[in-house]
């Protein structure tokens, strides 16, 4: 089974709307505005049927639960040069390029879960899930959504972090330099 997730909707929205093949609304998530890491997904009836918490601040640990349960762990937010996830207690292993959002997830070797960009109606670009097995989709949802939204590119965060001190530091000396002249 395949779901479907707008890419514009990861990058800014509070509210994501899954989608199977014929349009239909499948799963509903919403990332909390004052706790950013808890995403709580719903299904078509408004019912929270699960979610992705902090469970540890100091070792950055994840916890997702479904109906109350917690199913699984990530040890950390994945950053530019992790090309591996592993998700405790229900032993998935994320392998292919997570910041492109274009990956396996395996268990016990048989795949469960491929997510590869897409284009969708009009033209947006989304994401695409297939599911082998439609009882992984809360969770394999909410594994999505984490990975899409936090993983990040310290390459490219650095740069423009160092590129707006070095602005920074470089205006005062302009504005100074010429007040002297």
């Amino acid at each position: 089974m395949n779901l479907y997730i707008r890419k514009a909707d990861l990058a800014v929205g509070n509210i994501l709307v899954i989608t199977n093949q014929n349009k239909e609304t499948v799963f509903i998530a919403s990332r909390d505005k004052e706790n950013p890491f808890l995403i709580k997904l719903y299904n078509r009836l408004n019912t929270l049927i699960g979610e992705i918490k902090l469970k540890n601040n100091f070792l950055k640990i994840y916890s997702i639960e479904i109906n109350g349960e917690e199913k699984a762990t990530i040890n950390a937010i994945p950053m530019l040069d992790l090309k591996y996830v592993h998700l405790g207690q229900i032993n998935w292993n994320v392998f292919g390029n997570l910041v492109m959002s274009d990956y396996h997830v395996t268990k016990d070797g048989k795949e469960i879960l491929v997510v590869q960009p897409t284009i969708l109606a009009q033209g947006h670009p989304g994401l695409e899930l297939d599911f082998t097995n439609m009882d992984d989709g809360p969770v394999g949802t909410l594994l999505t959504i984490f990975l899409n939204k936090y993983i990040k590119l310290p390459t490219l965060s650095s740069n423009r972090e160092m590129d707006g001190n070095l602005l920074k530091s470089k205006i005062p000396y302009l504005n100074n330099f010429k007040n002297k002249c």
